[in-house]
């Protein structure tokens, strides 16, 4: 198959209503496999399209996220697990499992993303590891792991600290985030003081007084105990 017919083969499916066009990029994507190397920026083409219509089709999110998790996959091997475009890849599935409540999908993906290194990163690609730190800690929360919820949530204070020096909702976040395990874990001194730092950031940004009002509430459970 040459590029012009690949092209057109490609344009013909994704123009088709509704992610009619979902199996014939999936034979197509097959096809392409065989016949190009595992770089050839063909696959690029073919799983972007392939994940493309896939989101068309919201009555079969299953679908989508078998196929956006096997891009990710791809594009892992292809460009490196810590690529831009492969964390950018991981995150999509992430959100789009979270949001589905597909849990073992969303932990796969935030695992991905957790796990690269902040050494070389933009700041695009710290924003989605601080995501993906704050998404498995989630998860590991839920699971009752506080020891590894504690660490993943310590790790993302840390960068959003780094993404925002200044007073930031991202920040309280994230300051309340690690303050909830540490009450879970007993530890409610230091957790006081994650939550009036909390306070501190919500005020200093100008948040809802009801937002204030809540964490000034656990504040006082913390201090009261």
């Amino acid at each position: 198959m040459t590029d012009q017919e690949l092209d057109q083969a490609i344009t013909d499916a994704v123009n088709q209503p509704e992610g009619q066009g979902l199996d014939a990029l999936v034979a197509l994507l097959d096809r392409v496999q065989t016949e190009r190397t595992p770089a050839d920026p063909a696959l690029a083409r073919s799983w972007d399209a392939l994940v493309e219509v896939a989101s068309r089709s919201p009555d079969d999110i299953a679908a989508f996220l078998h196929h956006a998790e096997r891009r990710a996959r791809w594009l892992a091997a292809v460009r490196g697990p810590s690529d831009p475009a492969t964390i950018k890849a991981w995150t999509a599935v992430g959100e789009a499992a979270d949001g589905e409540c597909a849990w073992d999908v969303a932990t796969r993906a935030w695992e991905a993303v957790a796990s690269a290194p902040l050494d070389a990163a933009d700041r695009a690609t710290q924003a989605e590891i601080s995501l993906a730190l704050r998404g498995l800690g989630t998860r590991r929360l839920a699971a009752g792991r506080l020891p590894e919820a504690r660490v993943l949530f310590e790790r993302d204070v840390a960068l959003t600290e780094r993404l925002h020096p200044a007073p930031h909702p991202q920040l309280a976040l994230s300051l309340g985030n690690l303050a909830l395990v540490l009450e879970r874990l007993g530890e409610r001194a230091p957790a006081l003081q994650l939550r009036e730092r909390q306070r501190g950031v919500l005020v200093a940004g100008g948040a809802a007084a009801g937002l204030v009002a809540t964490v000034e509430r656990q504040i006082a459970a913390l201090a009261g105990a």
